[in-house]
């Protein structure tokens, strides 16, 4: 590639394509709004009637968490630091078993949207509050991220308006979300799905081509040490200062995929809305898989193919964009210059995937607020009075996140930094509450409690540390040696980079006492905190010996229904007592 083309934005038959693809989205909230029941109960606008066919319950729980981070941020990741990351896909089939099999079920048949209501069932009032707290400021917090993230990213290099795009994504999930309710949500991320998809498949045909062909691909990575998945010194590398490796992607991946399916309200959501019958629950398991695993790999491809092409002028180190988060949606803009429409497609598959995942946000978090603090105080509430108080906080959860957007940009990159890191703090003791919940009978409110307010805090100890101790972190070779030059014979010339194995010594690097603990690999911090979690509650439960029993119903079959539980375990089920005639755990 010769001198980048920093003069490239959207023309009019790309704000065209972008703009047709949010009035569709809008179109289908109003088309539920004014057809079937009319939204005006809460178990059509919140479960969708309890009737929906699998597949786009499989494609909207897919897409909710394929966030146009993945699809901006998985490229850049990609580019620059190789593909060890993609070992991620490993653990991805292992969460969807033990969330079928282990969580979901006891989840169902509690009946609610708020596993909130599980926590207050099993350990109490406290922990769900905490939970709940701490859930609710998370989820507002990533879907600001969501929307922001990609729209700086964007902005810099389209031309498009930071704040028209904040607000058009913001403004049009909020729109079908609260017009159309649950339905609107999944079919819009259906339609949305259509377009990331062949919006990425586009994108990496036509990248492809223009860098060269596969062979080349190949060839240029496999030089510039990205295609590591294959050096097996490096992936299975037992130091946990290793940035990545195959343990801490495989670890990392279960733990958030469970946290994502199967114990989320946005998971519990969709799967409370399907048809009965288990054979859907795992034609909707199978096909999240399959679309996960489609997106990350075309997403990884187009970090190789965006290398490729930008392999003697590397646009980070050459100023023309300050983050490598810029580097698909600039590699968007230079692959489609001459293709008008194309770039508006491709920047409508990265604003689909805000859409799908705030949208998802704000339909699950109004229902928790409406079980969890409004119905307690209004407990004779009509079904259609309820549901009209859900779109109205459907409705605030959206100007929250853009209210949150506004603050991301006021206190700019740093607070972006500080969001991710919130976010990664809480998935590991939270998921171990869960898992502590249904697999432990002798652990009680109090040992719970204990276990994940010092896991937090180990946690966010951990976190804030290394964002302001930033351990060192090894990005493979690029070059500008071919960024001023224009003639194709000259950049014929030009070797693209090439790894050289001595240069990989992140040792030298390691710190000693109190600051090495902040050099120990991010991909550790949630696996970390649930396992610091789990100990801290087990080891509780021996000091704080637990006098209730637990109704089986709260607990995981293979735990309450297995003639090979242990008695230890078996002295603290209530095998008669069905989970809705008490609350005798509670704190």
């Amino acid at each position: 590639m010769s001198m980048i083309n920093t003069g490239i934005y959207f023309k009019w038959p790309d704000y065209l394509v972008f703009s047709l693809s949010l009035v569709l989205s809008a179109a289908i909230g109003f088309y539920y709004a004014c057809t079937g029941g009319k939204q005006k109960t809460t178990k059509e606008y919140l479960l969708a009637d309890r009737n929906m066919h699998w597949l786009p319950v499989a494609i909207s729980l897919a897409v909710s968490f394929t966030s146009s981070g993945i699809l901006i941020g998985l490229p850049a990741e990609i580019y620059t630091f190789g593909t060890i990351y993609m070992f991620t896909l490993v653990g991805r089939p292992i969460a969807a078993v033990l969330s079928a099999k282990l969580f979901i079920p006891v989840f169902k048949q509690i009946g609610s949207i708020s596993l909130y209501q599980y926590i207050y069932k099993r350990f109490g009032r406290v922990l769900s509050i905490i939970l709940l707290v701490e859930g609710f400021v998370l989820t507002m917090l990533f879907g600001a991220l969501i929307i922001y993230g990609p729209a700086l990213a964007m902005s810099g290099v389209t031309g498009l308006n930071l704040w028209v795009a904040v607000c058009s994504v913001g403004l049009i999930a909020m729109l079908y979300t609260v017009l159309g309710g649950l339905k609107a949500v999944l079919w819009t991320d259906t339609l949305q799905f259509l377009i990331m998809i062949v919006g990425c498949i586009v994108l990496l045909i036509f990248g492809t081509v223009k860098a060269g062909g596969p062979s080349e691909v190949w060839r240029v990575n496999k030089l510039s040490g990205r295609l590591d998945i294959l050096e097996p010194t490096k992936f299975l590398s037992i130091d946990p200062r290793s940035r990545h490796t195959l343990w801490t992607q495989v670890c990392n991946a279960i733990l958030i995929c469970i946290s994502a399916y199967g114990a989320s309200p946005i998971a519990i959501q969709r799967i409370l809305a399907l048809k009965p019958g288990p054979i859907n629950i795992f034609l909707c398991f199978t096909t999240v898989l399959l679309i996960t695993f489609s997106f990350e790999i075309i997403c990884a491809a187009i970090g190789l193919v965006a290398f490729t092409y930008y392999k003697t002028c590397d646009p980070v180190a050459s100023g023309v964009i300050f983050s490598k988060d810029q580097i698909q949606p600039l590699f968007t803009m230079e692959i489609f210059q001459n293709l008008p429409g194309l770039s508006g497609l491709l920047m409508s598959s990265v604003f689909s995937a805000s859409l799908s995942t705030i949208s998802s946000a704000m339909n699950a978090g109004a229902a928790i607020i409406l079980q969890e603090v409004i119905k307690p105080l209004k407990p004779n509430m009509s079904d259609q009075r309820a549901t009209v108080i859900c779109k109205m906080l459907s409705t605030l959860t959206g100007i929250v996140s853009i209210l949150f957007v506004i603050f991301l940009r006021l206190f700019g990159n740093g607070l972006l930094s500080v969001t991710l890191a919130l976010v990664g703090i809480a998935t590991g003791p939270s998921v171990a509450v869960f898992t502590v919940g249904i697999i432990f009978p002798f652990v009680d409110g109090r040992c719970a409690v204990i276990g994940n307010v010092m896991a937090t805090a180990f946690t966010t100890w951990l976190s804030f540390g290394g964002l302001i101790n930033k351990p060192y972190v090894y990005s493979y070779p690029v070059t500008t040696a071919g960024c001023n030059i224009t003639d194709e014979n000259l950049l014929a010339n030009i070797s693209s980079p090439v790894y050289d194995p001595s240069t990989w010594n992140p040792q030298s690097h390691y710190r000693e006492g109190v600051s090495a603990m902040y050099d120990i690999s991010y991909a550790w911090l949630t696996t970390e905190g649930f396992l610091l979690s789990i100990i801290i509650s087990l080891t509780s439960s021996l000091i704080l010996k637990n006098r209730n029993l637990v109704p089986k119903d709260l607990l995981a079959s293979c735990v309450a229904n297995s003639s090979c539980t242990p008695q230890l375990f078996k002295k603290y089920i209530d095998y008669g007592k069905d989970e809705d005639d008490g609350d005798s755990t509670k704190l």
